[in-house]
């Protein structure tokens, strides 16, 4: 172990000899071309270029060697140098014939990455908008079409629920992207935002590559590049961090790990609960990278285990009803890239996860195991600058195995999935300033008794370089959620038809999205009791539909050091699913949610202050002492929170936070009891956050030979 740590925090890293190469990128009357892709072919050493058309970037290559230049809207370049280089490459780009790679599909598409025409965010925005401390999920909900549910904490999309959303890392399927929580209690997104480089977050209509989700995909991407050696330390009120990358040759490898424990925090600000062994979290996350002539490989890794113990309130208990859990939950994930000839790519990787988690509440006990696979295969091509296409072939197995003890009482139950599906998808310039595409997914299942066909259709126009139009359609099918498939795991699949339009603008730090769509459910599932028992009687003749419009507005230049972006929704849901008699709007829909997010650097002060402040719509809920279903409402309410960053040196932060600073008391809905009392009359109790507010205050350290770098982009 001393070894170890020895090695961790004073790794020697042997590199080969270093040069940087210069250059700058013009078009052909000789203007500077701002975010050009330059890079050397047959690797991922490269950069793109500034304002002024300038690029550099190092490399450990020697000898003669091809630099590429890429950009939307003209021709690709190709030069041959030798390395290293004397004096400054310059290249100068034609214009293209065919806008295929200018005009980008804007309807259901939105990126957090460090550039693209999609983008929304960029990785720095997720992390340090007020009141997400960190969770890649809560920062989502700040952007159109998502929603998350304060007692829950899950992501939800377009008037969906939380299981109609599935993530994925780098490709592949993750089964459990939660934290484990007690009932009302949000769980986190628990992969850290300081291993992804790129979030793509569908609002709908998303590409044939993906399927089994009826509303969304989240798929989190990992840099295909060798990261430079660095140690990061964090120290806060919930616990503290330590994250380490070594590298060498064109191989490095990072880790980071997190130890939180809520006791001394809940002795200073206590929560609405009463801990009998309060949260205790032990995590961590790998990635190891390896660069090859023509390939790239990535080894995933994450493990995170979970320990409470609590007094959980109970309308149908007299008293708080003691509640303990445990979780263990791993998962590893394998990605390789291959660049072939005739510009052919191939992509391939395998997921495996591996949860248990064992449930003590009073005098039940409910252990449960899941043991997840994912195998993926991808073909690509450009065929030329008017077309390309993806097919490829994947296989999910999905294996659930749930327990049931309680004094004389023990029963099994559960599913075993195993689906498989081909896909393809082709993108086509149709006219300069138009271009379709089209996709077929089809899906086999163990499970289900008949196969799907899917299609997937969408077009882009671009009006003009700063303004496109675009449209989407397609058809999905999904299996009933785990927690009502591991009773009736014969339920047929569930269905979506999506119909989205869109409108995107941007030009000089000014960003407008405008999205209206259409959705429409079947095959929902219904049962006939309050929740789903193993008991219950199951179908799939629900149905429903949603209509919706979202706005999203960003400025990043009016103002000096100030960026600030206005998200709203407006989500109309009526749904004949669960235990509904006719068609209602659910519990779980905001119809109304409005974002206001701004940040601002100070840079007298070394300091950036971030603020968002958001007002939701009330939602419905059922009374089961009135004669009309579904006919209770809470209020809305609005929630502002605040944090602020200062930069004690340049690798040296001190980060503050606080949510819900005004101090809201916002009540998600009623529990009621499963009988009424003497007075034939449903005893309810209020659902409410379990605490008013939330103060975090964290100490991070950057250690690298690159002084400039810091973990400002965490926060």
């Amino acid at each position: 172990m001393k070894l170890f740590l020895t090695l961790l925090f004073f790794s020697i890293t042997l590199v080969s000899a270093q040069s940087i190469l210069k250059g700058k990128v013009l078009d052909k009357n000789g203007k500077s071309i701002y975010l050009a892709n330059v890079y050397i072919e047959g690797t991922y050493e490269g950069g793109t270029t500034d304002s002024l058309g300038n690029f550099a970037f190092e490399t450990n290559e020697l000898g003669a060697k091809i630099i590429k230049t890429s950009i939307v809207g003209r021709t690709p370049y190709s030069k041959l140098i030798q390395l290293p280089q004397k004096g400054l490459v310059i290249i100068q780009l034609q214009d293209n014939e065919n806008r295929l790679q200018e005009i980008t599909i804007q309807a259901g598409v939105l990126q957090a990455n460090s550039s693209g025409k999609n983008t929304v965010m960029s990785p720095l925005d997720i992390v340090t908008t007020a009141g997400s401390m960190g969770n890649i999920i809560s920062a989502l909900a700040t952007l159109p079409g998502a929603q998350v549910a304060g007692e829950s904490g899950r992501l939800m999309v377009h008037g969906g629920d939380a299981s109609e959303t599935q993530t994925y890392i780098n490709g592949i399927s993750v089964a459990q992207p939660y934290t484990a929580t007690p009932n009302e209690v949000p769980v986190r997104g628990r992969f850290s935002p300081m291993l992804f480089k790129g979030v793509n977050f569908s609002t709908g209509g998303y590409s044939a590559e993906f399927g089994n989700a009826l509303s969304s995909i989240l798929a989190l991407n990992t840099e295909n590049k060798i990261e430079q050696p660095k140690t990061e330390l964090s120290l806060s009120s919930v616990g503290l961090g330590l994250g380490h990358t070594l590298q060498w040759g064109k191989n490095s490898l990072t880790f980071n790990s997190s130890y939180t424990n809520l006791k001394p925090y809940s002795k200073i600000i206590t929560p609405d609960i009463k801990w009998t062994k309060p949260y205790e979290n032990a995590s961590g996350e790998m990635i190891y990278r390896h660069q090859f002539k023509e390939g790239f490989l990535n080894i995933y890794g994450a493990y995170n285990f979970e320990d409470m113990g609590l007094y959980q309130a109970d309308i149908n208990y007299q008293q708080p009803v003691p509640l303990k859990k445990k979780s263990n939950n791993s998962y590893a994930n394998i990605t390789y890239s291959q660049h072939l000839r005739n510009r052919w790519t191939f992509n391939s990787g395998i997921g495996l996860g591996y949860l248990t988690d064992k449930l003590h509440y009073d005098d039940i006990f409910l252990p449960n195991e899941e043991k997840s696979l994912h195998i993926k295969g991808v073909l690509s091509k450009i065929w030329n600058n008017k077309i390309k296409s993806i097919g490829g072939i994947e296989y999910f197995d999905n294996n659930y195995q749930e327990e049931y003890q309680r004094q004389n009482l023990d029963y099994n139950y559960g599913y075993h999935s195993k689906m498989t599906a081909l896909f393809t998808e082709t993108s086509v310039g149709i006219l300069p300033n138009l271009i379709g595409k089209i996709g077929l997914r089809g899906t086999s299942s163990n499970l289900q008794k008949r196969n799907t066909l899917e299609p997937r259709a969408s077009l882009g126009y671009a009006l003009n370089k700063y303004t496109q139009l675009s449209m989407a359609y397609g058809t999905f099918h999904q299996q009933a959620a785990t927690p009502i498939l591991k009773y009736a795991p014969q339920l047929d699949w569930l269905e979506a038809n999506h119909y989205i339009a869109n409108y995107f603008y941007e030009r000089a730090g000014h960003l407008l999205r405008l999205e209206a769509y259409h959705k429409e459910y079947n095959n929902l599932i219904k049962y006939n009791s309050m929740t789903p028992r193993y008991d219950s009687q199951y179908d799939n003749t629900g149905n429903g539909k949603v209509k919706g419009f979202d706005l999203f507005y960003k400025n990043t230049s009016s103002i000096k050091n100030l960026q600030y972006w206005i998200s709203y929704s407006y989500t109309n849901s009526k749904r004949n699913e669960a235990n509904y008699p006719a068609t209602f709007t659910p519990p779980y829909v905001y119809k109304h949610s409005i974002y206001l997010v701004g940040k601002c650097w100070f840079a007298s002060l070394r300091s950036q202050l971030s603020l968002t402040n958001s007002f939701v719509s009330g939602r419905n809920y059922n009374d089961p002492n009135q004669t009309v279903f579904m006919n209770g409402r809470t209020k809305g309410y609005n929630n502002l929170s605040m944090s602020w960053s200062f930069l004690y040196s340049q690798q040296k932060i001190i980060h503050f936070s606080v949510s819900n600073v005004l101090g809201a008391a916002p009540i998600y809905g009623y529990q009621y009891a499963d009988r009424p009392n003497s007075q034939g009359i449903y005893d309810r109790r209020p659902i409410v956050p379990t605490a008013k507010r939330f103060v975090f205050l964290g100490y991070f350290w950057t250690i690298s030979k690159n002084e400039k770098e810091n973990q400002l982009d965490n926060l």
